[in-house]
């Protein structure tokens, strides 16, 4: 009879060659190397010559679009001190026909108080191959600048829309004018991006006993950057009349400047402050008043967002849009003008009838039964000013600058000018572009 013995299967090779690991891993060798390791300083690898690290909210993500590089040691064959041109200052004061076809510099803390670091259009990537914030002082921006220092006296009874192709320098145009406003003292009101107030990316809730939506946090930023840029002129303008927001009422010796500070102690009435801002702001004659909005055909749009019965709503629907629309559509200041900015990058925010109505075709054909049966086509509500192509002193002074900030490294000669204007028709877009290929 044969007895139960207990076998024990034989280790794998695989097995007894990991075991043969674990042993070494635990000998006096290894851990005396482990707290050598341990003892060394960490080092950021995140730091290379190629690579910064960068905050983005609690999470640490790599950005190559920086270069951290010890210049003094480095091979001066290789890196070069990145060029600072210097530049005049946009202001009231250097607005003049003699910064024609040059470069200027748009005050950073300007940019910071208005968009919190962000900048309209396509003009980040400009900014930072420059190094600074700097824009081409146009014959079309002297032209702005003359006329809104005639509105600051009489304002017209239109509001006027900046309008041409992708690329043309709208938000641009609008930004100097935005700056040379804030430098002359006026009220500036300047968004210099309505997008989010159509593309569903902020928050919104339907209003108290009211049809409309509201965007508490979109008001409470616009309101921020009014009183951030304009306290001063803020602060010459009285209310005239006794305001009331919420359990607490300003009296009518009180200013503009703590109309907008109460709202903005309170978020939920900053959209009752903003009304009473703009109702009071249009008509005083103290001071002129500043109102540009970037991306302005937003305010006829189908927005992103929904309501509860997840139908689409219209921009006409939320109170911020309606508190500028009358801008748009007849409604005029006593000192001031009121300025807009079309952007055909988001098509889907484009009406289709007031792209129609600002770039009609050639010719109409009267029995068109289409154009018929729309009831949008016909004369808009303000005036449109088109930003035409560079003029050839236009593009060599945009050349010479790009030469100045390294972009350009190779001489600017009458014949490069004309090949870069040429191949992007004029476009400052397509000429930035055109020598940024590489980059």
């Amino acid at each position: 009879m044969i007895s139960a013995t207990k076998f024990t299967q034989p280790a794998s090779k695989a097995a007894r060659h990991f075991a043969g690991i674990r042993l070494l891993s635990s000998s006096p060798i290894v851990a005396a190397e482990k707290n050598a390791n341990a003892s060394r300083p960490k080092v950021d690898r995140t730091q290379s010559m190629a690579f910064t690290k960068k905050e983005a909210g609690n999470k640490r993500t790599r950005s190559g679009t920086s270069t951290s590089v010890n210049l003094s040691a480095a091979n001066p064959a290789y890196y070069t001190a990145p060029p600072k041109p210097k530049l005049d200052l946009l202001s009231k004061d250097t607005a003049t026909a003699s910064h024609l076809n040059t470069f200027v510099q748009i005050d950073d803390g300007f940019l910071q108080n208005t968009g919190k670091g962000r900048y309209p259009g396509h003009l980040a990537a400009d900014f930072k191959l420059f190094g600074k914030p700097a824009l081409l002082y146009r014959q079309v921006t002297q032209t702005l600048v003359d006329q809104m220092a005639l509105n600051a006296e009489t304002a017209p009874k239109r509001a006027t829309v900046l309008d041409g192709q992708n690329g043309a320098g709208k938000s641009a145009e609008l930004l100097k004018l935005a700056m040379v406003a804030a430098t002359s003292g006026h009220i500036v009101i300047y968004a210099l991006s309505t997008l989010p107030w159509v593309n569903s990316s902020r928050p919104y809730g339907p209003g108290y006993k009211s049809d409309l939506f509201v965007q508490h946090e979109l008001v409470n930023e616009l309101l921020r950057s009014v009183v951030a840029v304009s306290r001063e002129a803020l602060s010459k303008v009285p209310l005239g009349k006794s305001v009331t927001l919420g359990k607490k009422t300003l009296e009518s010796g009180s200013t503009l400047a703590d109309l907008v500070d109460l709202g903005l102690q309170t978020p939920s009435l900053a959209h009752d402050a903003l009304d009473q801002l703009l109702d009071i702001a249009r008509t005083q004659t103290v001071v002129p008043v500043f109102i540009g909005l970037d991306e302005v055909n937003t305010l006829w749009c189908q927005t992103s967002y929904r309501d509860q019965e997840d139908n689409v709503l219209p921009a006409n629907r939320f109170r911020l849009a309606r508190s500028f629309l009358p801008f748009f559509e007849g409604q005029s200041l006593a000192k001031g003008w009121v300025v807009g900015a079309t952007s055909y990058a988001e098509v889907r925010f484009m009406p289709k009838d007031l792209k129609t109505r600002l770039n009609p075709p050639p010719a109409i054909p009267i029995a068109n039964p289409d154009l018929a049966r729309d009831p949008g086509v016909g004369e808009l509500p303000f005036d449109v000013l088109k930003v035409e192509r560079l003029s050839s002193a236009e593009a060599w002074g945009l050349m010479q600058f790009y030469q100045k900030a390294n972009i350009v490294t190779t001489p600017v000669t009458e014949g490069l000018v004309a090949k870069k204007w040429v191949y992007a028709n004029g476009n400052p877009r397509q000429m930035f572009a055109g020598v940024t290929t590489y980059f």
